[in-house]
């Protein structure tokens, strides 16, 4: 099963609520899917739900608190999932109980589910939306066998990645579960130009590291002529700084851009591919995900 295929279903979908990658990367997703005529169930904060109606996404909406991460923010990101494993825990099967509720009360007929480890149903075919199939070497065996025994809950897993150009490297490589899906970016489909000289700060990922993000960007290029986009304004900046909290507006500054400076996440690793832009990519301090992408020739 693949995304091209599906019509006529009646989809659930949730995805994580870390940073915006995920959410960003499932605009085009649920897009292709309402416009192949599946109704589409969408369990999300009230957040996600306003960056997935400014862009259209004709969907019935129920509201749900997410999973909030607790960061200390000190780069260690082995001991920060630790601190939060026994909340996550409870997260899950919450979820799985919530995920068997919606299915039954709205007549799902297929749960998606991009990144969200308990939203899967026993009643009905669930999918997992992964580029992870594999954690990062450095994630050790014990983290990588608990992700493999949550994703195995699913029937499928879809990867958003290409076999014959993989951007997350050895983290896609597929399983007997898994069909990849291509790359799925907003600006697939947007004109692209250049504005000389123009520079996009990309503020994203769990706090407090974004606020640091945010702090470093304008103290390295706060000179220059610079757009910042942010969740939010963490401090006064200078007048000459640009700032972008509405997802709409901080798309056409970065279709216009002619460097962009972001994290290395791996939507944006797909928003480039589509963009192709100068990026200076930072790693979150830690993050082992991203600190493995950023060694990869594709990744850089």
């Amino acid at each position: 099963m693949v995304p091209a295929k599906l019509t006529q279903e009646r989809i659930l979908f949730a995805c994580l609520d870390w940073g915006s990658g995920h959410v960003a990367r499932s605009i085009s997703l649920l897009k292709q899917l309402a416009d192949q005529g599946n109704e589409l169930v969408i369990c999300c904060t009230e957040k996600q739900q306003s960056i997935f109606t400014s862009y259209g996404i004709p969907a019935k909406y129920i509201l749900s608190g997410g999973f909030q991460f607790r960061f200390k923010g000190d780069g260690n990101f082995t001991s920060e999932m630790r601190r939060n494993a026994l909340r996550f825990s409870h997260w899950i099967r919450r979820e799985q109980k919530q995920t068997e509720r919606l299915v039954s009360e709205h007549l799902i007929s297929l749960v998606l589910s991009d990144h969200c480890y308990g939203f899967h149903s026993n009643k009905v075919p669930s999918i997992f939306i992964t580029h992870q199939v594999s954690l990062p070497p450095k994630a050790g065996w014990i983290a990588q066998c608990i992700h493999r025994k949550w994703m195995n809950r699913f029937q499928e897993i879809w990867i958003m990645d290409k076999a014959e150009k993989r951007l997350a490297g050895k983290l896609s490589e597929s399983n007997k579960k898994s069909n990849y899906i291509g790359f799925y970016s907003r600006f697939q489909d947007q004109e692209i130009t250049v504005v000389p000289h123009k520079i996009v700060g990309i503020v994203s990922g769990p706090e407090p590291y974004s606020e640091q993000f945010f702090h470093w960007i304008i103290e390295k290029y706060g000179a220059e002529n610079l757009v910042l986009i942010s969740p939010r304004v963490y401090a006064e900046v200078p007048e000459n700084i640009k700032i972008i909290t509405d997802w709409k507006l901080a798309d056409a500054e970065i279709a216009s851009s002619e460097t962009i400076v972001s994290r290395n996440g791996y939507s944006t690793l797909m928003d480039l591919e589509f963009l192709k832009k100068k990026a200076i990519l930072i790693p979150t301090p830690g993050q082992l995900e991203q600190e493995y992408l950023a060694a990869l020739p594709l990744g850089k």
